[in-house]
């Protein structure tokens, strides 16, 4: 978790579904950008990403890509 930071620029690394066994509806598709606004270290699913205006969803962090600011 410690790869991740509040701030960073990130996308999603595949398509997302909701769920603990990711068996829900679709939260996003692959490559959705967005930003890392709190991370809970305790939590399994612990990185909360803003994905669009008023869209955020909490991520495993294998769920995400770092995005290189240019």
């Amino acid at each position: 978790m410690s790869y991740f930071r509040v701030g960073d620029k990130v996308i999603s690394s595949r398509r997302v579904k909701a769920g603990h066994r990711e068996d829900g509806p679709i939260v996003c598709e692959a490559a959705v950008p967005g930003e890392v606004i709190k991370i809970e270290r305790a939590e399994w699913d612990g990185v909360l990403v803003r994905l669009g205006p008023g869209q955020e969803w909490w991520f495993k962090p294998g769920q995400l890509i770092h995005v290189e600011d240019t």
